[in-house]
């Protein structure tokens, strides 16, 4: 009875067009109005590569709105900031989507970038029936509306530059720094400023080339080095916080070679720290010698039960086949999902048995 139920469900899945850069090309440059759907929790790549595209949209006379399940977080918002200079200060770019007040009938286009699955959008799931075509480059994922997929590019970044010099060479567009500046943030923030495994020569060529654009602008924005800074160079005493309380807490298993750290909401709120400002704690147990994977879990405020679960590898074990199991997806060796569990350490003891598992079968 099980096989018959698998069997079903695999002749009725929906099947999505694949689209390739040159339908791409067509749709953003007869864009009149976008909608452009975000992941929740969203990181550097998510926003640089959405508010690029929003960009190249604007270079090509349409108009465009970025949207997210959740608030930008604050050391992202430069990203979203209209300006994009030095020392500008602006009110926050609204991504919040009304359904009681937002009117779908205004956008001509409803796209998501960076999203690999449904669940990855939140409440803004309820509108993918209205999705153009989605934008991604995870491996592991759900499609759910016609897509652009590319596993090889290093960021949904690398993709939106793609899709710029395809514009640029039908000559619909001319250079357009202030989407190259989100894509070059985009792509360093995916690559971990060109550390991680998914770096390859194209991934160094497209960053040169914008390196070259952007250093060159004369239009008084940021140049490179301003954008890292702003990404990486300034950290605030919270999150410093919240890395000596990951320190603190971390765990070990699998004979060292899996490194785990849990934030409940209580340790969140005795420490006085936010959600957002305990950003990729998931490093610190990546970090540690011997580790081969680096997990972290974060318990909701908004549902107790549920727990947000990063991973990264430092060696090639899929990550993002263990996240898959329980929804979620990514990359290989940088892949999340969000689970269910009764209680903190129920939730931690089944991601170390998953990602235990993997461990074991990789090393035999």
């Amino acid at each position: 009875m099980n096989e018959m139920n698998e069997l079903l469900t695999e002749e009725t899945a929906p099947v999505y067009e694949t689209i390739g850069l040159a339908f791409l090309a067509d749709e953003i440059a007869d864009t009149k109005n976008a909608l452009i759907l975000t992941h929740v929790n969203p990181d550097g790549d998510c926003i640089g590569s959405a508010f690029a595209l929003r960009k190249l949209i604007l270079a090509c006379g349409g108009n465009a709105r970025v949207v997210c399940p959740n608030d930008l977080p604050k050391r992202l918002r430069f990203l979203a900031s209209d300006s994009f200079y030095m020392g500008e200060e602006e009110e926050p770019y609204n991504t919040h989507f009304d359904p009681e007040t937002d009117d779908l009938s205004a956008y001509d286009r409803i796209l998501s970038i960076d999203v690999a699955s449904p669940i990855q959008l939140g409440d803004l799931a309820a509108l993918i029936p209205h999705i153009s075509f989605m934008i991604d480059h995870h491996g592991m994922g759900e499609a759910f509306a016609k897509n652009y997929i590319d596993t090889t590019a290093s960021a949904a970044g690398e993709i939106v530059y793609r899709l710029y010099i395809e514009l640029k060479q039908r000559g619909v567009i001319g250079n357009v720094p202030e989407a190259a500046r989100r894509m070059y943030a985009a792509i360093v923030s995916d690559t971990g400023s060109f550390k991680f495994s998914n770096t390859s020569p194209e991934t160094h060529m497209a960053a040169a080339e914008l390196v070259r654009e952007i250093n060159h602008a004369d239009d008084g924005g940021m140049d490179t080095a301003d954008v890292c800074r702003s990404l990486f160079g300034q950290r605030t005493l919270k999150e410093l916080t919240a890395q000596m309380l990951a320190i603190q807490n971390l765990r070990f298993y699998e004979n060292g070679r899996l490194g785990a750290v849990l934030f409940t909401q209580q340790m969140l709120a005795d420490a006085g720290l936010t959600e957002e400002e305990i950003g990729n704690v998931v490093d610190t147990p990546r970090g540690v010698e011997g580790v081969l994977i680096g997990i972290s879990l974060r318990q909701l405020a908004a549902d107790p039960m549920q727990y947000k679960v990063s991973s990264r590898a430092n060696t090639e074990i899929d990550c993002a086949a263990v996240c898959a199991n329980f929804g979620g997806g990514g990359h290989v060796r940088a892949a999340g999902c969000t689970i269910t569990a009764d209680d903190p350490e129920e939730a931690l003891a089944r991601m170390a048995e998953a990602f235990g598992a993997a461990i074991r079968e990789a090393k035999g």
